[in-house]
Formats: structure tokens, C-alpha cells, sequence
């Protein structure tokens, strides 16, 4: 097994560790080393892997030109090739490694992929485990934290039983194990308190089962389902949705609806009174449809009824309502009793189970573990199982750098398609918490495709496609009303879709990236 230092000032990027930056360092020429190191040592020119402001540095970005083109490293070829070729050679195996289920459980078909299940790829592709050790927390400490803020959120309830509730908690931080909960454990041998975690997990249990019974009561308003609604409501009629481009009658018909539906639900007065208010509204929009079926002229007569600030009237007034729900129905008290659930199994609570979790999970630990074994194995494809390994790791390794020299996080697909040769992705945050996403992509039938994203303002997005391919463009074309659709539909306001020949250095967009970093046109 591997053993990881667990230090909060754990050096993620070293010559010795990272083998990305060794090559870069050991092909670089005598000048570029001086401008690196010049005025400074090695550790403070690597820094944190994902330091999100700092000011990218003379040494960094000479770094980062020469990892970007250092041959050995452009050579490598992309990850899902390796992968192929890795399970391949283990297939020749008659006993299978662990390895081979771990990868083919992380290299799933994109069709299988779901939102949740793609970013727990991301999370364990190998890039962030360094990052996540540092971070890491004793299981016991991140319990205690969550008693303590659930404690906070009781004590302002009025419902029945709540201070029974607060008083069963404090009983529980009085306990000498939660007491003394630091994450200095992680640093110490594991101790033998099997009987104290099984006591402290039944409790949890108990304090989970008792919110459990009280959020039964729960009004429909106190919901995700009513809140989500809510939103939604609430981003179609915003100014920046109500252009002829994006105005979409059937989504705020279907979500008025759904609202009014389950507003039917709540047993609270003031709900009750704005029922008949959006039952009018939705009213007013079936005529206006059925009058001026063409987007234009039905926006028109909306706008001219002014029903849009009659629906913002009513979602201001339900989220009023929502606000001054039992704190014991709020969405913090929700979300801290779905994390208590998971400490209701000792194991658990273990101090040092939130490390084990993360090494079994994440791909470069798994890796790391994979070629000790093999190493001390007698396989007759020992030699060609070992050179995909070390590649692989080289590959992610090579990622971390160029994502702390790029001040950002640079990412392989962790997936398969068949239509893709390679991809990565490339995701950065300004001060001004603008974000920033390149996707690069090689089709196999289409050729480079690059796709240059830019979220604002919590929901505006901006995107440029760029691809040389004639063919591949006119199906771009037909495709944007579908993807303009698709967005609006998650609550993502397109303000520009535009489709471009490949990047080029004279771009426009490399004109304008001073004003927003990523370069695009910005409409206000």
C-alpha cells in the first residue's frame, strides 16, 4: 500500500513528485532555469496546486510554455488511449488486479453519464488527490461541526419536540470523543475505539430518525420541489429572458402550472391567498397564446399586459413566505441531516476513514497502489502492464502541473466516446467570480472542435464554438435552438451563441480577452 503523507503543508508539486515537472526541468535550457528560479527557491515558485487569485508569475509562465511544449510531454498521447491499452494488457492476466474493475468503472460510456456521476469522475480523476489530502478532515471533527450547526437551527424552532431535539444534541457533543475531535488525529496511529463509535453512531441514528419525524410535517413550501419551482418562475420572467430570442410561452405556461399545482398543497393562509392570483395569470397566458400563437406577437401582448411583474408580484410574496418557515424546515437543516445520515455507520466515524475513502476512490492513488503490486507480482506481462501504468500517472501528473501553472484546473474526459479521439478542459474563476471553461476536442470524423464558454453573473453564459469542418458546422447550426432550449430549460440565460472557423492569434476573441479574460462579447 501506499503511504501518503497527510501534512497541511503537504508540497504538491516538486521535481521529485510530480514527473511532469522533472522532465520539463531536466529539457530545459540553462537560461530558461535562471528565469525560473531566479530570486526565488523551487517550493515557492510551485506553491498549492489550485491557488484560485494569485497572479501567475515571470517562472510560472515560463514553466508553463515549456511544459506545453516540452516533446516528451506533447508525445504522450491522451489518457482514454492509455486506458484502453492498460485494460487491454491486463485482459492477458488469468488473475485480474483490482485495477481493472477500478478502471472500468471510471472510464464509463458518456450515454451512462448523469450530472452527479460525471463530477464524482472529475473528483476522483486523479488531478485533485493531493488537494484533497491537504483538505482532508477527521470524520469525527466534520461530525461534531455539523451537531453544532444543527444545534444553532433548533434552538430558533418552535416546533413541538425541538428542544427536546437540541437538548439530545448537546448531551451528544458532551462527549469525551467529540470533545476532544481535532484533525491533529489524522497524524496518529488509529486507536481501538470500536465501542465508543458504535455508541456515538446509534446516536447520530437517533437525532437523524427524530428530524426525520418532524420534517414529515413539512408544508409544501419548506420543499426543494416548491424552491426549484420557485427559480424556475423566476428566471423566465427575468429581463434578460423576455427577448424575442429566448421567450419561451410553453416553459412559463408549464411552470405556472406546476406552481399553482403545488401551491394547492399548502395548508399555510397566505399561500392560499395568492392561489387565485396566479390561477388569473395563467388564465391571461392561455388566451394570449391562443390569440397570437407567433413567440413575437405573443411576448408583445405579455409584456403589454404587464404579466411578468404580476408573476415576480406573487414568487417575491411566496419567497417571503418561504423565509419565514420553522428554522427546523429550512433548507440548512435539511442538508446538514442528509450528512448526518451517512455518520450513522461506525465505520464511518473512523478518524482516518475520510483518507481511506479517498485513496480507494481516486484514480492516481489507485494507480500508485497498483504498481506496488505489480512490481512485487510474478506476471508474465509484468514489463508491458508497468510501462502503461507509469504512463498513465506521467499523463495526470502533467495535468496537475499545467493546472497550477495555468492558475486553473486542467482536465482530462474521464470517459469514453466512440466519436472522440481526445479532449480536456480547461476551467478558471476570475476575481470578478466570472468563470471561464475551454473544452478541447479532436473528433474522430469531424476534426478539432474547441468550445469556449464564460458564466456570468450566476447564470448568463456565453459561447463560442470553433470548428473548420463545413459539414460539422451547418449540424452546429441546426443544433443551436435545441441547445438554447436545453439551457433555458436549466435555468441558464444564453445571452450569445456564436460559431466560429478555428481560433486564430488575430481572433477577435483574442482582442477582447483583456475586458473579460476568455474574450467574449459581453451584451448588456
Amino acid at each position: 500500500m501506499i503511504n501518503v503523507s497527510i501534512n497541511k503543508h503537504l508540497d504538491i508539486i516538486l521535481p521529485n513528485t510530480n514527473k511532469a515537472l522533472g522532465i520539463v526541468l531536466k529539457e530545459a535550457s540553462s537560461k530558461e532555469i535562471e528565469t525560473i528560479l531566479k530570486d526565488k527557491d523551487l517550493k515557492s515558485v510551485i506553491g498549492s496546486l489550485f491557488k484560485e487569485s494569485a497572479q501567475s508569475s515571470d517562472a510560472d509562465k515560463t514553466l508553463l510554455n515549456l511544459a506545453k511544449n516540452n516533446p516528451t510531454l506533447k508525445d504522450l498521447g491522451n489518457i482514454t488511449s492509455t486506458i484502453k491499452e492498460l485494460l487491454n494488457a491486463l485482459k492477458s492476466e488469468k488473475n485480474s488486479l483490482p485495477i481493472e474493475h477500478m478502471l472500468k468503472k471510471n472510464f464509463a460510456d458518456i450515454k451512462e453519464l448523469s450530472e452527479p456521476i460525471l463530477k464524482q469522475k472529475f473528483q476522483n480523476s486523479g488531478i485533485f488527490l493531493e488537494s484533497k489530502l491537504k483538505n482532508v478532515q477527521n470524520s469525527q471533527l466534520e461530525l461534531k461541526n455539523l451537531l453544532i450547526s444543527l444545534e444553532k437551527n433548533i434552538a430558533k424552532s418552535d416546533m413541538p419536540g425541538s428542544k427536546t431535539l437540541a437538548q439530545n444534541i448537546r448531551e451528544m457533543l458532551g462527549i469525551q470523543l467529540l470533545k476532544e475531535a481535532t484533525n491533529s488525529a489524522l497524524f496518529q496511529n488509529p486507536k481501538d475505539e470500536k465501542a465508543a463509535l458504535s455508541g456515538l453512531a446509534k446516536g447520530v441514528e437517533s437525532i437523524v430518525l427524530k428530524l426525520s419525524e418532524q420534517l414529515r410535517s413539512v408544508d409544501i413550501i419548506s420543499t426543494k420541489g416548491f424552491e426549484k419551482q420557485l427559480a424556475r418562475l423566476e428566471h423566465l420572467t427575468s429581463s434578460k429572458m423576455l427577448g424575442v430570442e429566448n421567450f419561451k410561452p410553453a416553459l412559463l405556461l408549464d411552470a405556472l402550472q406546476n406552481l399553482s399545482a403545488q401551491m394547492q398543497q399548502s395548508t399555510k393562509f397566505e399561500v392560499k391567498g395568492l392561489f387565485d392570483a396566479l390561477a388569473k395569470i395563467v388564465e391571461s397566458l392561455k388566451v394570449i397564446g391562443q390569440e397570437n400563437p407567433a413567440p413575437k406577437a405573443s411576448l408583445e401582448a405579455l409584456l403589454e399586459k404587464k404579466i411578468p411583474q404580476e408573476v415576480r408580484t406573487v414568487v417575491d410574496a411566496l419567497k417571503s413566505a418561504v423565509e419565514k418557515v420553522d428554522p427546523i424546515f429550512s433548507k440548512e437543516t435539511a442538508a446538514i441531516s442528509s450528512k448526518l445520515a451517512t455518520f450513522s455507520n461506525p465505520q464511518k466515524l473512523e478518524a482516518h476513514e475520510s483518507v481511506k475513502e479517498i485513496l480507494s476512490q481516486d484514480l492516481k492513488s489507485v494507480l500508485l497502489n497498483a504498481k506496488e503490486e505489480i512490481v512485487k507480482s510474478s506476471y508474465a506481462n509484468q514489463a508491458e502492464v508497468l510501462k502503461h501504468v507509469d504512463k498513465l500517472l506521467l499523463q495526470i501528473d502533467y495535468f496537475q502541473l499545467l493546472s497550477h501553472l495555468s492558475n486553473s484546473s486542467s482536465l482530462y474526459l474521464p470517459f469514453s466516446w466512440d466519436s472522440l479521439e481526445e479532449g480536456s478542459i480547461n476551467i478558471k474563476k476570475n476575481k470578478n467570480s466570472i468563470f471561464y471553461c475551454d473544452i478541447n476536442l479532436k473528433l474522430k470524423e469531424y476534426g478539432e472542435l474547441t468550445l469556449k464558454l464564460a458564466l456570468y453573473e450566476e447564470n448568463q453564459i456565453n459561447i463560442h464554438i470553433y470548428s473548420q469542418n463545413i459539414e460539422f458546422k451547418e449540424m452546429l447550426k441546426e443544433g443551436i435552438a435545441s441547445l438554447r432550449s436545453a439551457l433555458i430549460e436549466s435555468q441558464i440565460t444564453p445571452r450569445e451563441i456564436r460559431i466560429f472557423d478555428v481560433l486564430k492569434k488575430d481572433s477577435p476573441y483574442e482582442k477582447v480577452e483583456n475586458q473579460i479574460d476568455m474574450g467574449f462579447e459581453v451584451k448588456v
